[in-house]
C-alpha cells in the first residue's frame, strides 16, 4: 500500500487495540538502540493490514523523524528495495534513480543517520534480504526501528535472535461478525432477521481476516434477505474445515462463484501480474480491452466501463487500493497473496492462462549462471512448445530468449523478468513473429530490444497490444500495417523516439505512449495528406517544438481526453514563437501535463474549459499570470512543479479556482504565500515538496471546511509548524511531514 492509498470504502476495523498497543511500545518504547520488531502470522490473517496501521498512527507519526515502507516478497530486487526505501525517506530524482546498487546503500544510510528513522519490511521469506540490507541503516542509539512482516517464526529469529516475534491471533466469532457488520452495512445496525444467520456466517470464517472481509464483499452485493444469506451459510457446510486458509479459499471460491460472469475473466486475469506488486490500472484496464474482456457502450467509454468493473471488484473486497490518484481515483491495485494463488488456480483449471516460471520444464533444468548458456541449450534442448491461449512468462531475460519456444495459437503473450531489473542488455526477438503468429497481446516491457525496432512485428497483424523497450530512435513505417493495434507502448533508453508519417493512418489506436518523449516525422509537405487520429483518448510524452505545425499536429488528435507533453523552442528561433499554442479546441481534454524548455512565453495560456487536470513544469512564470489558470471553470487538481511559478510572493486573487479540490507546490522559490479560506473553498489535499524558502502555510486555511489532508516533504521548519499549528486548530486535519534536516 501507498502512503496515499485510500480504501475506496472506508475501512472498518475491528478494535484490536491489544495487539496494537503492544507492537506500538515495542516501536517507541524500550532501548534506544536500533530495534528490530517482527509481526508474524499465517496469510490472511492482517500482518500488512496491523503494520499499515501502526505506520500511520499518530503516535508513531510524531515519534519518528523519518519513516519508509517496503514490499519484499518472495522474489525481490535489491535495488528496488533501496529505491522504494530512498522514495521514502528522501523522494526520488533521476540521478538516484540512475545509481548503482552500492551507492543507493551509501546514499541512503546518509539520509538516515542522525535520524530516528522507523522501516517497514513488509512480506519478509527469509533473512537474506535483511543481511543485504543491515548496512544500510545506521545505529546512531536514538531509537530507530525496523518493523518487520513474516508468515515465517524462524525467519524472524533469524533477523533477530533475542527478539520475541509477535503472532497475531485470530479474530473472535464476536470481532469477525462485528467487522461483517461494519462493512455490509456500513454504520447501519443489522436487520434482526440477519443476527442468527450472520453469525453462523461469521462464525465459519474461522476467524482469518481475509475471509471475514472476502465473505464481506459477496453478502454486501447480495439481496439483505434470510433466504439469500441462508444460502451463503449452507454452501459453507458442505465440508468442516478447521484450517483457517482451507476454509478461507472455499470462501474465496464461492466469491468466485456470485461474481457476474462479464466479471470472471477480468478478475482471473489479474493473476498474471507479479506477485505484491502494485498493479497499474491503466495497464489492466488496458490488457482487458486488448483481451476483449470490455464490451462497447452508448454511454460510456470502453475505459469508463473497464474502470467500472475494477471498482465492482474493489467492493467485492478481492481487490485491494494500493495508491489513488490526486483526482481520487485509483491509480493502482493489488491482490493478497492469497487471492493471487486462487486467480492462479483458477486460471489452470479453466485453461484461461498457463504461468511459465524457472521451476517448470525445461527451465528447472537450466544453469543459474549465464556463462556458456547459450551454447549449451543450443545442443542439448528440445524446442519449447506451449499450446495456451494465453502465456504469462517468469523468467530470466536469457532464459526466454535462448529458448526460443514456439506458441502458433498463442493469443497473449506477457513478460515479468525474474531477475535484473534493468532491462540494460539488448535481446534479438525476431523469432517471436514467427513463433507466435496470431498474438494479440504482446507485453515485451522488460525486454530490451536493441537499437533497431523489429521490422517483423509488422507482421502481427492481430495485435491490439503492443508494449516494446530499447535503444530505438524512430518506428518503421511498417508498424502501421498493425491496423487493429489500439494500444502502442515504447520505453526509449536513449531520449527522442520518432514515429513515422504512417502513424496517422492508425486509426483503432486509443492510447499511444512513448518514454522518454516523442516526436513526429514530417515531410516536406508537411501535414498535408495525414488523417487524424480520431479514436487516441491518452497520448505520452509528445515532444513539439513551439512554431506554426504544433497547432496543426494537436488539431488532429480531436478526442484526445489525456496529454503529457514537451514545448520547447528550438535555438534562434523568433521572438515572435515564444507563444505557449492555443489547446482550446481539444474539447474533450481533462488532463493535461506539460514540461516546457525554453524562454518565459509572452502569451497567456487559452486551456479548453474542460480541463479538470493540470500539471506544468518549469515555466518560469510571474505569478501574475496564473490568474489564467485560477479562471479555468472545472480545474480540480493543479500540480506546479520545478520552477512552474517564481517569484517570491504569491498574492491569490478572490474569484479564481472555484472548484480545485488538489494543490501541489513543488520546487518553487516562492517564501510568502497570501491567500486566505475564500480562495480555496473545497481544497480537500495541499502538498508541500521542496519548497525550501516557502515561511508558512496560510493560517486561514484551518477555516477551509473540506481541507482533509496537508502533506509537507522536504520544505523548511517554518512550513512544517505551520501545518501542524493547522491541524491542531482544527482537529481533523492530518498532517504528514517528511523532514530534510536533523531534529
Amino acid at each position: 500500500m501507498a502512503q496515499d492509498g485510500i480504501p475506496l470504502i472506508k475501512e472498518t476495523v475491528v478494535d484490536i487495540s491489544d495487539e496494537e498497543q503492544v507492537i506500538t511500545d515495542q516501536l517507541t518504547k524500550g532501548s534506544a538502540r536500533l530495534g528490530i520488531v517482527s509481526i508474524v502470522g499465517m496469510p490472511g490473517i492482517g500482518k500488512t493490514t496491523m503494520a499499515w496501521k501502526l505506520f500511520n498512527c499518530p503516535k508513531v507519526l510524531s515519534h519518528f523523524h523519518c519513516r519508509a515502507w517496503c514490499t519484499v516478497s518472495q522474489e525481490y530486487e535489491k535495488k528496488e528495495l533501496l529505491l522504494e526505501i530512498l522514495g521514502g525517506i528522501h523522494g526520488l530524482n533521476e540521478n538516484i534513480c540512475q545509481m548503482s546498487k552500492e551507492d543507493l546503500q551509501l546514499k541512503l544510510r546518509q539520509c538516515l543517520l542522525r535520524n530516528k528513522f522507523l522501516i517497514v519490511m513488509d512480506d519478509v521469506w527469509d533473512a537474506g534480504v535483511w543481511n543485504e540490507l543491515k548496512i544500510s541503516f545506521p545505529d546512531d542509539a536514538n531509537g530507530s526501528r525496523v518493523l518487520i512482516t513474516s508468515r515465517h517464526h524462524d525467519v524472524a529469529l533469524q533477523i533477530e535472535p533475542n527478539g520475541d516475534p509477535h503472532s497475531l491471533r485470530l479474530f473472535s466469532d464476536d470481532e469477525s461478525w462485528n467487522l461483517i457488520v461494519g462493512r455490509v452495512f456500513q454504520g447501519e445496525s443489522c436487520p434482526e432477521e440477519l443476527l442468527l444467520v450472520g453469525k453462523e456466517i461469521a462464525q465459519k470464517c474461522k476467524g482469518l481476516p481475509l475471509a471475514v472481509v472476502a465473505i464481506s464483499g459477496l453478502l454486501r452485493r447480495i439481496e439483505n434477505s434470510r433466504e439469500s444469506w441462508e444460502k451463503i451459510a449452507k454452501s459453507l457446510i458442505a465440508k468442516v474445515m478447521e484450517d483457517p486458509k482451507a476454509r478461507c479459499m472455499e470462501i474465496l471460491e464461492l466469491s468466485y462463484k456470485y461474481l457476474p460472469g462479464y466479471l470472471k475473466p477480468c478478475f482471473i486475469y489479474l493473476g498474471v501480474f507479479l506477485e505484491d506488486k502494485d498493479i497499474p490500472v491503466s495497464k489492466l484496464t488496458r490488457f482487458w480491452l486488448a483481451e476483449g474482456f470490455i464490451h462497447d457502450s452508448e454511454l460510456k467509454s470502453l475505459e469508463g466501463i473497464a474502470e467500472g468493473y475494477l471498482m465492482e471488484l474493489i467492493s467485492r473486497s478481492l481487490v485491494e487500493v494500493s495508491k489513488r490518484r490526486s483526482n481520487g481515483m485509483v491509480k493502482s491495485c493489488r491482490l493478497h497473496d492469497l487471492l493471487r494463488d486462487f486467480c492462479q488456480l483458477k486460471a489452470r483449471a479453466e485453461n484461461f492462462f498457463q504461468l511459465v516460471t524457472r521451476f517448470d520444464e525445461p527451465y528447472v533444468s537450466f544453469p543459474s549462471s549465464d556463462f556458456g548458456f547459450e551454447f549449451d541449450f543450443g545442443h542439448h534442448s528440445d524446442p519449447v512448445t506451449y499450446e495456451a491461449y494465453r502465456l504469462c512468462i517468469f523468467l530470466k531475460r536469457v532464459h526466454f530468449v535462448v529458448s526460443r519456444p514456439f506458441g502458433l495459437g498463442t493469443r497473449s503473450l506477457i513478460f515479468f523478468p525474474s531477475a535484473d531489473s534493468e532491462p540494460r542488455c539488448p535481446y534479438d526477438i525476431s523469432f517471436i513473429c514467427s513463433n507466435f503468429k496470431l498474438l494479440r497481446v504482446l507485453d515485451f516491457e522488460c525486454i530490451n530490444l536493441g537499437i533497431t525496432f523489429p521490422a517483423d512485428i509488422s507482421l502481427l497483424v492481430h495485435l491490439r497490444y503492443l508494449a516494446v523497450t530499447g535503444y530505438m530512435q524512430t518506428i518503421p513505417q511498417s508498424i502501421a500495417n498493425l491496423q487493429k493495434l489500439e494500444t502502442f507502448v515504447v520505453k526509449g533508453l536513449r531520449g527522442l523516439v520518432v514515429l513515422p508519417d504512417t502513424i496517422w493512418h492508425m486509426a483503432r489506436l486509443r492510447h499511444l505512449h512513448v518514454n522518454m518523449h516523442v516526436a513526429f516525422k514530417l515531410d516536406d509537405e508537411g501535414l498535408e495528406g495525414c488523417s487524424q487520429l480520431g479514436n487516441l483518448v491518452s497520448f505520452s510524452r509528445l515532444s513539439l517544438s513551439c512554431g506554426e505545425d504544433v497547432e496543426s499536429i494537436i488539431k488532429r488528435l480531436p478526442n484526445l481526453q489525456k496529454l503529457r507533453c514537451i514545448f520547447f523552442h528550438p535555438q534562434g528561433s523568433s521572438k515572435n514563437s515564444y507563444q505557449f499554442p492555443r489547446l482550446d479546441f481539444l474539447t474533450h481534454l481533462v488532463s493535461l501535463n506539460v514540461f516546457y524548455y525554453g524562454s518565459a512565453i509572452t502569451r497567456e495560456f487559452i486551456l479548453p474549459s474542460n480541463l479538470r487536470k493540470l500539471t506544468l513544469s518549469n515555466f518560469r512564470l510571474p505569478w501574475s499570470h496564473i490568474s489564467t489558470i485560477g479562471r479555468l471553470p472545472n480545474l480540480e487538481v493543479l500540480k506546479l512543479l520545478l520552477g512552474a511559478f517564481e517569484g517570491l510572493t504569491w498574492d491569490m486573487e478572490e474569484e479564481q479556482f472555484k472548484e480545485l479540490k488538489f494543490l501541489m507546490l513543488d520546487n518553487l522559490n516562492v517564501s510568502q504565500w497570501n491567500a486566505t479560506c475564500d480562495h480555496l473553498p473545497k481544497l480537500q489535499r495541499l502538498v508541500l515538496q521542496n519548497c525550501k524558502d516557502l515561511e508558512e502555510i496560510p493560517y486561514d486555511f484551518a477555516d477551509i471546511g473540506t481541507l482533509e489532508v496537508i502533506e509537507v516533504h522536504w520544505c523548511g521548519q517554518s512550513s512544517e509548524e505551520s501545518a501542524k499549528w493547522i491541524a491542531e486548530a482544527t482537529g481533523d486535519i492530518k498532517v504528514l511531514i517528511s523532514s530534510s534536516y536533523f531534529r
